[in-house]
């Protein structure tokens, strides 16, 4: 199979749905020569946040000279974005190479039963450690897929597990409490694991907590062992102090938001409790690690003349977080582009971005989870009283929003899969130019 052919391939096992257990992933790892136990690893799970903790710790560890494998997901543009070593996407090459051999024991696997058929991100994640094993990584930054005690990447023995900030999500699958989430999320963490989080609501805690000290695990958190302070945003990024076992002043990153801050402090929280595995980073490869953090489409400002954001927060809680900082960095009303998921709290969304709305284009994405654009449109309507106009196609939907602002910019928000089409979109309006 060609690149293309087996990415298609490999998205074609989506129709097999999400199952979580560890009983496939564990046999699947087994057959590939259990290419986990290869490589040292820092596990990330939480509702918002766990993909820049990754990014931010990625980019610490890299600076402190060491082969480093990140997995993440989703992807925004193309596949090989949720596997890197040292920040460069996974080749072409290596994924056809790779997962064509895995194709055939994932195959395998079918044929003794139907219940042993993989879905992709369980193919995905066995692709993944695979080529970090052959690339000698030192250490993998593994985000969860999906809550934790029974994602495909819970196989993993880490050195560190980090839980960030908890929400209702996925409650079909993880619960409909956010005690009975944090539980799942919480399912990361090992026998005597080192554990570090940047949650600070009680009900959430209480359970992380619980669990660390059921397990015996020695637990950093948020406000306690660790914290941030004087939190400092522009447009060019977010400066904070930091006070952990180490204090730092006038730290940067070029992400926005002083969610950023917190997410950085986790990382630099992770990186503290691998002292004590003979990984020392440094003050000066801290700084450089999150000066250099680059985590695209997240409040992402792609132009500030006009000023276009591409922002993949897709839950209340997440769009509240960013609708903040807007109106900290003064740069609302806005004109918003947004799409959502089948799966999410479309309404929940809707309602966190008024406030802040100009005007809203409602759209979707081209993604078969995607809520149909009608539908969402009678949603906002039923909250937003603002003008309103709505395009099954995004791209439609960016055009009409570039030339005919509303308020002090444009931003595309609700939908990491909307986010995606409209970096595409951006780079294609900027190449025609």
């Amino acid at each position: 199979m060609s690149y293309s052919e087996l990415v298609g391939w490999m998205f074609n096992l989506e129709r097999f749905g999400i199952k979580l257990g560890l009983d496939n992933m564990t046999e699947f790892s087994s057959r590939i020569g259990n290419p986990h136990q290869d490589f040292r690893s820092i596990h990330v799970t939480g509702t918002n946040g766990k993909g820049s903790v990754c990014a931010f710790t990625a980019s610490i560890l890299k600076e402190h000279g060491l082969k480093v494998g990140l997995y993440t997901s989703p992807h925004l543009v193309d596949f090989r974005e949720r596997v890197k070593v040292n920040g460069r996407d996974m080749p072409e090459r290596d994924v056809v190479r790779i997962g064509n051999d895995l194709r055939g024991e994932m195959l395998s696997m079918a044929e003794e039963s139907p219940e042993k058929q993989l879905t992709f991100f369980e193919f995905t994640t066995g692709l993944a450690f695979r080529y970090f094993g052959e690339q000698k990584v030192d250490i993998a930054v593994v985000e969860v897929g999906m809550g934790g005690r029974l994602d495909a990447t819970n196989i993993i023995v880490p050195e560190v597990a980090a839980i960030t900030r908890i929400g209702l999500e996925h409650t079909n699958y993880l619960g409909h409490t956010i005690q009975e989430i944090a539980r799942e999320k919480a399912g990361i963490i090992k026998d005597r694991a080192r554990v570090v989080t940047c949650e600070r609501a009680p009900e959430a805690l209480q359970v992380i907590s619980s669990t660390c000290h059921k397990k015996q695990a020695e637990l950093r958190r948020i406000g306690n062992d660790f914290d941030i302070s004087d939190v400092r945003q522009t447009l060019a990024g977010t400066a904070f102090d930091y006070k952990g076992s180490i204090a730092y002043q006038g730290l940067r990153t070029r992400l926005l938001g002083s969610h950023q801050a917190e997410n950085a402090a986790a990382a630099i929280a992770i990186v503290e409790y691998l002292a004590d595995s003979g990984i020392a980073a440094n003050e000066s490869e801290i700084r450089k690690g999150l000066r250099k953090t680059n985590w695209p489409g997240r409040m992402d400002i792609v132009s500030k003349s006009p000023l276009v954001i591409f922002d993949g927060s897709h839950n209340p809680d997440g769009i509240s977080r960013t609708v903040s900082c807007f109106n900290e960095l003064g740069i609302t009303p806005l004109t918003y582009i947004i799409a959502c998921m089948d799966d999410k709290d479309a309404r929940g969304i809707v309602r966190a971005l008024t406030p802040t709305a100009a005007k809203m284009i409602v759209t979707q994405a081209k993604y078969k989870r995607a809520l149909a654009a009608n539908k969402l449109e009678g949603i906002v309507k039923s909250i937003f009283t603002g003008p309103t106009i709505v395009f099954d196609d995004s791209n439609a939907a960016l055009d009409h929003g570039i030339e005919n602002l509303e308020g002090k910019g444009l931003c595309a928000i609700g939908s990491l899969y909307l986010v995606g089409e409209a970096l595409q979109w951006w780079h294609n309006r900027r190449g025609k130019r």
